[in-house]
């Protein structure tokens, strides 16, 4: 079994990888994917924080993702894999892993962030706009991703917001449909109709966003 900490080596290069997509992706040679990124809602804030990089020269074993944005996976262990993004409609699947590699959360920090509620969201970008409303979140890879250990980490929340895209042929549905029933305190909360977090989030603005989950401050 893979273990889910890599061990130092892999651990070190993918850093390496990390470090050197970030900096393309700040170098004229990113220009279409920080583009790219803007037009997806994010702020140079959020694209810094979560080390988000351009695939212009890949390290070996990462070719196949050239052109690619790269999305770490950061836990207090380090960088513990790479997942990478098709830049817009190019050719190619829309995202790759690294071989092999087991299912993960998606910024697990949030975990740690002391609040009363928490959402769980379908993919990384996601997962970003809802960092950026100020909602703790976590991203999950697709509804293959989840596994029914991954249930225990939310415990003790009074709600679980489960985002449920609206822009798919039901899969968003599916996929917080599958969670719900595992997770004490969850609520599914599903994004208007031909929409993501994302899209929502770029269409009407981050209060908007607070105003659906009847979050107030």
């Amino acid at each position: 079994m893979t273990s889910i900490v890599p061990e130092p080596a892999l651990r070190s290069f993918l850093e390496e990888a990390t470090a050197r997509y970030e900096a393309a992706l700040h170098s004229p040679a990113g220009d279409r994917a920080a583009e790219y990124l803007t037009n997806r809602g994010l702020s140079e804030d959020s694209v810094r924080s979560f080390r988000l990089g351009y695939v212009e020269n890949p390290l070996p074993g990462h070719e196949s993702a050239h052109g690619y944005i790269s999305i770490p996976y950061i836990t207090r262990a380090g960088v513990v894999t790479v997942r990478f993004r098709r830049l817009g409609d190019g050719d190619g699947p829309k995202y790759r892993s690294l071989p092999g590699d087991p299912p993960r959360i998606y910024n697990p920090k949030a975990l740690l962030v002391p609040s009363d509620y928490i959402a769980i969201c379908e993919g990384e970008f996601d997962t970003e706009i809802t960092e950026q409303v100020d909602i703790p979140a976590v991203g999950i890879a697709g509804v293959s991703a989840w596994k029914d250990y991954f249930a225990r980490c939310f415990k003790g929340y009074k709600a679980v917001f489960i985002l449920a895209d609206a822009d798919d042929k039901g899969q968003g549905m599916e996929f917080a449909e599958k969670i719900a029933p595992q997770i004490s305190n969850g609520r599914i909360s599903p994004m208007a109709e031909g929409h993501d977090v994302t899209s929502f989030f770029c269409d009407f603005g981050g209060a908007a966003i607070l105003e659906r989950l009847e979050i107030t401050r």
